[in-house]
């Protein structure tokens, strides 16, 4: 009967412990995981913007396209840089050509943080935005 009671003991403690882990464990990461929240939401926030300016192409110029935003080439931005407005000058560029009654042939636009300007390459154009 001792060695239950002591084998129960040892089950509730072994329990407590794990609890009181998990508890600090949160604790730790809770804070990141609200960063990563709220990260998350500036995001879809940029990509809406980004969208409707798309839809404005789109309209301008007859065509359809897939828009996206690579994240990861935007890692080394200054925090609070408006990433839709920077891309938006590549959308520009496809308007340019719309006024100038050219139709471009495109299929999507992707959006990259690197500064290297307007890039095509079998229907898709990848615009490198740079923050100033």
């Amino acid at each position: 009967m001792a060695q239950e009671q002591s084998i129960v003991r040892s089950g509730w403690l072994k329990t407590l412990q794990g609890v009181f882990a998990a508890v600090a464990m949160f604790c730790l990461v809770a804070p990141a995981a609200a960063q990563s929240l709220r990260e998350m939401r500036a995001q879809e926030a940029e990509e809406a913007t980004l969208r409707r300016e798309a839809a404005f192409t789109e309209q301008l110029c007859g065509i359809s396209f897939d828009v996206s935003i690579d994240w990861r080439s935007f890692a080394d931005w200054p925090e609070g840089a408006a990433i839709a407005r920077a891309c938006d000058r590549g959308l520009s560029e496809i308007e340019t050509s719309c006024r100038r009654g050219e139709t471009p042939r495109l299929s999507r636009f992707v959006c990259t943080g690197d500064g290297s300007g307007a890039g095509y390459s079998g229907g898709a154009m990848t615009y490198g935005a740079s923050p100033n």
